[in-house]
């Protein structure tokens, strides 16, 4: 019968035995009790076995239980155990009612007594090497007995249980160590072994709750702000972009400078060139929950976000002139202004007279848009005089001159172009900026304080530089030629020209600021690199290298043949109606040659021209007509009895029916191609 296994410290406490007959009682209480052996279970034992041999009966009844073990197959139900044999544990005396006989359960002896000590059974005659150090493990009050399995009875707290040398040699089989041996382990690792799958399950269940609940919030804020986030007071968490831009916005809109002292005024943000940046805000209050880190690291701390803004210093400069009264005159710094054909820059002097601070204006519409609340500030009338002097700004206005009569020029090499396939020559060619477009280059910075400055922007240069690239760039054109159906060349419609690119444009617009920057002039030249052409192939039909149009396999269209006055249909090289004779342009009102392709068509029409002396004609009723080129077309000409000759206005007259037929085959887009 298998083993039951028990986990330490789960079975009940048993009560102390006390055996009526049989097993000694402890002779000395006094004396310390050794560990209580482990007992170990096995499989009934086979009849002649040492382990079956019957030892010295110690009590006739199962309720004379050992001192110091239980029934190693007691079930913990109340249903008695089938009688078996007795069997003896070396004086502990197991019980009769056992399912199973059980191995002998040994207790060392008192110490003083010959018995080993609590460290071991080393000193016990009988006991083999493998017997581990300690000995057996002795129950405790902790372990209670598994169902069907047995363990020692425990002694009570304090107590010894001693062992006569003697008995527990007789009763120890002589295979002690295959018997015993494991005993020690197979308890305590087994209940281990039974306790880890436990903790392992409830540690799994604890991470898969964590897991799911850290999944769920990480992914309920994605793309939302993050707890603990908040923007001028405002708590945007769980907030989207949108929302957080209406609220910055809605907040914004109230955010006003209420002006005192010797004046009074309300002025908004924008008054005071003071903007809002609601878009970049929300930006950066989404930023804290960008990643999944950032999203759990918000639990555990908030931030507060600033608020974005941007400041036009010349908006708040002329608000605080608006609020000087007009019979007071405005104090005034001494400035620089393009002149007005816009090539010279010119001074504006400078002026005594009343001042607002503009930076306390400023602070305070800072202070409005950073909490989005109303701020306020405290002016005072100041007379001051030009903080820039006329002499300052003419220094600054010389210097700007300077730049704008530097020459800039920039070259580009002579090279090719293609127009309709055919590649024509160009020249080298110079490019010079005006005075105009310089001046338009040049920055002017004003300050209340200083005198102002001057930069050349280079976006301004950049767009000269780019326009110039423009006129020098040659796309190229694709050529396109004929193949047979061997794939050899048999003409070309459009012949291929190479094309050509700048690629220094941006070292030349860095040059060029760099240059005037410096008050000097600056020559250079744009380098190209050539863009190879390709080309198109088109696959004609079997036959057409010698027809006036080398059309592919199957396309529709018309051939008109001035030379013998007819018109006809192909599809390929092949013919599918005509030759049809017409009546094509007099002498002084040609049909044009060349090919086109049919785009108008009228199954009726009233025509209407000049003829060769000058006067104008009307033909009502002019049928099935087919237009290939401007007024030049296919039509009935029911006033004509016969063709074959030139007479027209340049149309091709046709009979009505082969006009009819042309009309109802051709479609637009059908090429026409005209020659003699």
């Amino acid at each position: 019968m298998p083993t039951e296994e028990f986990t330490p410290g789960s079975r009940p406490a048993v009560e102390e035995a006390r055996p009526s007959g049989g097993a000694p009682e402890p002779e000395d209480s006094s004396t310390p009790a050794a560990e209580t052996p482990c007992s170990a279970t096995t499989d009934e034992f086979p009849a002649g076995s040492p382990e079956s041999a019957d030892p010295p009966d110690t009590a006739d009844t199962p309720e004379a239980a050992s001192a110091t073990g239980a029934d190693p197959d007691a079930s913990p139900a109340s249903e008695p155990a089938p009688a078996t044999p007795d069997s003896a544990d070396g004086g502990t005396g197991a019980g009769r009612g056992e399912a199973t006989a059980a191995a002998p359960t040994f207790m060392a002896p008192a110490e003083g007594a010959g018995a080993a000590s609590d460290t071991g059974l080393s000193g016990l005659s009988g006991l083999p090497d493998s017997v581990p150090p300690g000995g057996f493990r002795a129950s405790s009050p902790a372990d209670p007995a598994p169902a069907g399995g047995f363990a020692a009875s425990e002694p009570a707290p304090g107590a010894s249980t001693p062992l006569p040398a003697a008995d527990f040699e007789a009763s120890a089989p002589a295979n002690l160590a295959s018997v015993v041996a494991p005993a020690p382990v197979a308890p305590v690792h087994a209940g281990r072994r039974r306790l880890w799958p436990i903790w392992a399950a409830a540690a799994a269940l604890l991470l898969m709750c964590v897991g799911v609940g850290g999944y769920a919030y990480a992914a309920h804020y994605n793309g939302i702000a993050v707890p603990g986030t908040t923007v001028a007071g405002i708590d945007v968490a769980g907030m989207g972009r949108d929302e957080i831009v209406n609220a910055i916005n809605d907040k914004a809109a109230n955010a006003t400078v209420a002006i005192s002292g010797d004046t009074t005024a309300t002025a908004s943000l924008a008054d005071l060139g003071t903007a809002v940046d609601a878009e970049a805000t929300a930006d950066a209050a989404l930023a804290r929950g960008a990643s999944v880190p950032g999203r759990f690291g918000a639990l555990f701390s908030g931030e507060k976000i600033d608020v974005v803004t941007t400041t036009d210093d010349s908006v708040a400069a002329a608000y605080a002139t608006s609020l000087i009264p007009s019979d007071q005159a405005v104090a005034r710094n001494a400035g620089i202004v393009l002149d007005e054909e816009g090539t010279e820059f010119r001074v504006t002097p400078g002026e005594e007279g009343t001042s607002v601070d503009t930076e306390a204006l400023k602070a305070a519409a800072a202070t409005a848009a950073a909490s989005l609340s109303p701020s306020s500030v405290t002016v005072t009338y100041e007379t001051k005089s030009p903080a820039v002097s006329d002499a300052d700004a003419q220094s600054v206005a010389d210097q700007a001159n300077g730049w704008i009569s530097q020459d800039v020029t920039v070259t580009a090499p002579a090279g090719k172009a293609g127009v309709a396939g055919e590649s024509t020559t160009i020249e080298e060619t110079t490019y010079t900026a005006d005075d105009s477009t310089k001046a338009s280059w040049i920055t002017v910075t004003s300050s209340e304080t200083e005198a102002p400055t001057i930069s050349v922007d280079n976006s301004k240069v950049s767009e000269w530089v780019a326009a110039q690239v423009k006129d020098v760039n040659e796309e190229p054109v694709t050529g396109k030629r004929n193949v047979n159906s061997q794939g050899k060349e048999v003409a070309v419609s459009v012949e291929a020209v190479d094309g050509r690119e700048v690629t220094n444009a941006d070292t030349i617009s860095d040059a060029i600021v760099q240059a005037l920057s410096s008050g000097k002039p600056y020559s250079g030249t744009f380098e190209t690199k050539e863009i190879k052409a390709t080309w198109e192939e088109r696959k004609i039909a079997a036959g057409a290298e010698n027809l006036a149009y080398q059309a592919t396999d199957g396309e529709k269209w018309i051939d008109i043949n001035l030379s013998n006055k007819t018109v006809t249909a192909y599809e390929g090289a092949t013919v599918v109606h005509g030759p049809v004779s017409v009546v094509d342009g007099a002498a002084a009102t040609p049909t044009v040659t060349g090919t086109y392709h049919v785009y108008l068509q009228y199954e009726s029409q009233t025509m209407r021209g000049e003829n060769a002396d000058g006067s104008n004609y009307v033909t009502e009723g002019v049928p099935w007509i087919t237009y290939f080129y401007q007024g030049y077309a296919l039509h009935g000409a029911p006033w004509r009895s016969s063709f074959g000759y030139s007479a027209s206005h340049g149309c091709l007259n046709m009979p009505v029916g082969e006009a009819q037929w042309f009309f109802n085959w051709a479609e637009v887009g059908t090429t026409v191609a005209s020659h003699y």
